[in-house]
């Protein structure tokens, strides 16, 4: 049996992120998650609202680790990955989705690609359907502590296109992308949860 991948930072984060989960996701019935990671957020938000179909996606790369996290549950809300990998295929996804989650995403990706994931979940998001967006920030050009800061230089280091993003230029995509800023909510370990809701 293969030992399940395990991200710490997911079990310090998902209470919270669950919490403002459950308030703001009023008769959602189907949800994309972009960029599953190791599966344990979606196992564990899928656990807690067995109301919505939680639809998994990552890069090819990352499904095995995504699908032993789900076959570890009985979940029956929570589905397989999808192949998706922003930038290169995200045309693909052709079906609506009530909702849409992603967490630490958009720092990890070009920043072409995060205008990108908006222009995806403009499309894709049905109407007041709501895009929530877990990660560290930058507001008003700043960051908001020391440690994201040495985050952010180490993300450089490790490729130029990483970094952290300015919550206001992602404000700026989802205008583009009839998405209007609905809530920038503070999480643990100076991360923030936004969210936007479709126009």
């Amino acid at each position: 049996m293969m030992n399940r991948p395990d991200a710490p930072a997911t079990k310090r984060n998902r209470d919270p992120i669950l919490k403002a989960l459950k308030k703001e996701l009023h008769g959602a019935k189907e949800l994309l998650e972009i960029g599953s990671g190791t599966g344990q957020h979606a196992v564990y938000f899928a656990k807690h609202m067995p109301m919505i179909v939680w639809q998994t996606s990552d890069q090819k790369k990352n499904h095995d680790a995504i699908q032993s996290w789900i076959k570890s549950t009985n979940s029956a809300n929570l589905k397989l990955p999808l192949n998706l990998e922003i930038g290169l295929n995200e045309d693909c996804i052709k079906k609506k989705y009530d909702d849409v989650f992603s967490s630490n995403t958009s720092h990890i990706m070009s920043f072409k690609n995060v205008e990108k994931m908006f222009s995806l979940v403009g499309r894709i998001l049905r109407k007041n359907g709501k895009f929530f967006l877990y990660g560290p920030f930058r507001v008003n050009g700043d960051f908001t502590s020391k440690s994201n800061e040495k985050f952010n230089d180490e993300l450089n280091q490790k490729d130029p296109i990483m970094g952290i993003r300015d919550i206001e230029k992602l404000d700026k995509f989802a205008i583009q992308n009839n998405l209007s800023n609905y809530a920038f909510l503070q999480m643990p370990a100076n991360n923030f949860l936004s969210v936007w809701s479709k126009i």
